[in-house]
């Protein structure tokens, strides 16, 4: 085929795929060629934001360097001709600030170094085209014909569920995209984007595992047969905090994948052409290597078979950041913001808890004196700060035998001359308590022999109906927190007597938190009583009749 024909092959290719979009400037662009850029936030990934609030007067500033390869692709059918941009480096100020525990503000300054120009690949089909420039150009010559300033975010953030408090946190994210690029130059859109987001984390022991997912408004743009506009964007990823390496402090190693596509056909791929989805991977580390210095690299690329816009063959982020504690008057450790006597140090007389006053009692079991119902003995907070020499859950100020384990429901005494399991009508009752680690769903091993009992017991009867296993819990803490609290100490009952021969079709695990207390909640025994395990026997399950019969 002759070089004549190919513009015309070429022109009526990208116009006929898309006809309604036709009164579009084919050559307005006015887009960013790098779309997916790093998180400023105090406490976040790399490029995805956390819901975990840092205490307030948190700072941390970042200087990252951002280098794609391949970001914008020119291609005739299916073959792709070029990149019409080989290369882009960019530079990230950035900085966050807490404002308050449940708000945080951050900014990003982006400036582009350095930008790859191919375009001569359009000239030679017939539509020579300007180069990437900006209105600083020319500032790299001959690596790039533009550079200059991106479009700078401000980002806003506000905690709705903190992580500490609920089984997951929440956040809103309102991301705001000024125009302050070069929309010609592929650094930035032609109009203001606004960007928010919900942002989700879960944290299970060292692991934080985010999800962000979003509405992203923005201006039309165009180039040739891209078309870039309202976008669906989402991601997931993992933070897992790794053990300190000689000097190297704080090591965290991330993950993560992002997805963004278009509102007008989102996640088509008949047009996939003209309206991408990008997906692109992250990995990396990050550490504090001196004081409150710490360094950041991540390496990534899209995840396509061939690169373009969203999907660059490689990526890696590097740079260095800075975060700042906050204040602290009276050098106790305990921050200004949750002291309660920030001008006198906590433990100027050899005492200290975790209210940054001083404290007499000295019990450093991390109850504050108004709330520890024995202020002058150490004790664990799920007993109001009291202690349980026997360790039956029973606190010692109300139990009746502090030197003998025995169950709430006898006053933290033991039964004399009873089972530990027996079989009522409609339950199995325990003369003992299945205890847990203070918060978690871990079973003590004082309790096992209370379960190996109850696995007998099973055993023993067959003809025992489905037995649901309940967990309860006092009412300390939110509804959710101790529905979920209790549902994962139920399973872990469940899953304790499928491993001694149990078969798991005759059990059942729910939590119903503090929703069906058996005593009061307003003193420390009732308290106890209604932190339980209880299995109840469930009625027959009925068979659905067989089809034509009655």
């Amino acid at each position: 085929m002759a070089r004549s024909t190919l513009p015309t092959i070429f022109v009526v290719g990208f116009l006929a795929a898309l006809p309604a979009r036709a009164e579009h400037d084919p050559f307005s662009r006015s887009f960013d060629a790098v779309p997916l850029k790093p998180s400023p936030m105090v406490s976040s990934g790399i490029a995805l934001d956390g819901a975990d609030a840092m205490t307030r007067g948190s700072i941390r500033a970042a200087l990252l360097m951002d280098l794609s390869v391949n970001v914008l692709a020119l291609r005739e059918g299916d073959r792709k001709v070029g990149n019409l941009i080989p290369t882009r480096l960019d530079a990230h100020a950035m900085l966050g600030y807490q404002l308050h525990p449940r708000l945080d503000f951050s900014i990003d300054i982006p400036l582009v170094i350095v930008q790859g120009d191919n375009f001569g690949l359009l000239g030679d089909y017939g539509f020579p085209q300007p180069g990437v420039y900006s209105l600083l150009k020319p500032c790299s010559a001959p690596l790039s014909s533009g550079c200059g300033l991106a479009d700078v975010r401000l980002v806003p953030r506000g905690l709705i569920l903190d992580p500490r408090s609920f089984p997951i946190g929440l956040a809103l994210v309102a991301e705001v995209r000024i125009p302050t690029g070069d929309g010609y130059s592929f650094t930035g859109d032609r109009a203001w984007t606004v960007a928010p987001r919900l942002a989700a984390e879960r944290s299970f022991g060292p692991l934080r595992v985010l999800a962000n997912a979003g509405y992203r408004f923005r201006e039309h743009g165009q180039f040739l047969n891209l078309y870039v506009g309202n976008e669906f964007a989402m991601g997931a990823g993992v933070i897992y905090k790794l053990p300190d390496i000689d000097q190297l402090k704080d090591v965290e190693a991330l993950g993560e994948l992002h997805l963004a596509t278009q509102t007008s056909a989102p996640f088509t791929f008949n047009e996939a052409d003209s309206l991408k989805t990008p997906i692109e991977l992250l990995v990396g580390a990050r550490a504090r290597v001196w004081g409150r210095w710490g360094v950041d690299l991540s390496v990534g690329r899209g995840v396509s078979l061939e690169s373009g816009y969203g999907r660059p063959d490689f990526r890696v982020l590097a740079g260095i950041h800075y975060a700042v504690q906050p204040a602290d008057r009276d050098g106790d450790g305990i921050y200004d913001d949750v002291d309660r006597c920030p001008d006198v140090p906590e433990d100027r007389d050899g005492f200290e808890d975790s209210d940054g006053c001083p404290d007499p009692d000295n019990d450093r079991d991390g109850v504050l004196d108004a709330e520890d119902a024995c202020p002058n003995e150490p004790g664990s907070r799920e007993l109001d700060g009291c202690p349980d020499r026997d360790h039956d859950d029973v606190p010692d100020q109300v139990d009746r035998c502090p030197d003998v384990a025995g169950p709430a429901m006898n006053d933290g005494c033991p039964y004399t001359n009873a089972p530990l399991v027996s079989i009522d009508r409609d339950r199995l009752r325990l003369k003992a308590n299945i205890l847990f680690e203070t918060g978690d769903a871990r079973i003590q091993q004082q309790s096992f022999p209370v379960l190996d009992e109850v696995a007998k017991v099973l055993a023993q009867h067959p003809e025992v109906r489905p037995v649901e296993i309940e967990g309860h819990t006092d009412n300390r803490g939110s509804r959710a927190y101790n529905v979920n609290l209790s549902d994962r100490r139920a399973r872990s009952v469940m899953e304790y007597l499928t491993k001694k021969g149990i078969d798991a079709k005759r059990l059942r695990a729910r939590g119903y938190g503090f929703d069906r207390p058996i005593a009061t909640n307003a003193t420390p025994l009732g308290r106890a009583k209604n932190r339980r395990v209880e299995f109840r026997v469930l009625a027959e399950i009925e068979t659905p009749a067989a089809p034509g019969k009655k």
